[in-house]
């Protein structure tokens, strides 16, 4: 597939950090006011997201998606990633796999993560065979329905749903726990313990300040 248009519906305001041809929609605020209370390792990201670890990996390094919670630092350092990671990387997945391409698919990735957790759970990406389109309504959907084109659609609120079902039954880190520790009940090494805590704390401060 040639190079594509990334179409955006959003509101006007935020239309200096899209492209030219963003749609205007729903304002939603890119704060996740949602406290991150679980981590998970990069080996159980992979599997719930469908990818490999190398793949998962790979988009690591690159920036691509990278773990929020706690990124690599090196060797021997692990990944954290939050729910939302997870959910960001089946989409991603699905994406690429109808062909989407690299560049579009980034883009696509760089406007989820400025939603919350749950406002991912209302929006749909749609794909017409050339551009990339996010919708938010029911009326945004009939829309490309309507235009004629073949249409493959990604429900990222189905995809919230099975993965929180499937994350329930999968290892993870207590990012309440003091010491921090993963379900069977190992503590994690002190260096990332710390990182977490700090990424907390900034986390509430953003929060208190907004």
């Amino acid at each position: 597939m040639g190079q594509t248009g990334l179409h955006l519906h959003v509101s006007l305001e935020d239309r200096q950090n899209l492209n030219a041809d963003a749609i205007q929609g729903e304002l939603f605020s890119n704060v996740d006011t949602e406290e991150i209370k679980r981590g998970y390792r990069g080996t159980v990201a992979s599997k719930v997201a469908g990818i490999t670890y190398r793949q998962l990996d790979y988009w690591a390094r690159k920036q691509i998606v990278e773990p929020s919670i706690t990124p690599s630092h090196g060797s021997g350092s692990r990944r954290l990633y939050s729910f939302k990671d997870v959910v960001i990387l089946a989409v991603s997945k699905k994406l690429l796999d109808a062909g989407v391409n690299l560049q579009n698919v980034t883009a696509a990735i760089g406007f989820l993560t400025q939603r919350s957790t749950d406002q991912l759970a209302n929006v749909t990406i749609m794909c017409d065979g050339q551009n990339v389109h996010e919708c938010t309504t029911s009326e945004q959907m009939l829309e490309l329905l309507q235009s004629g084109k073949a249409v493959f659609a990604v429900s990222v609120g189905s995809l919230w749903h099975q993965i929180e079902t499937a994350l329930e039954q999968e290892e993870y880190v207590d990012l309440e726990a003091k010491p921090l520790t993963i379900a069977t009940g190992r503590p994690i090494d002190e260096l990332t313990a710390m990182r977490m805590r700090k990424k907390l704390e900034a986390q509430r401060l953003q929060r208190a300040t907004a």
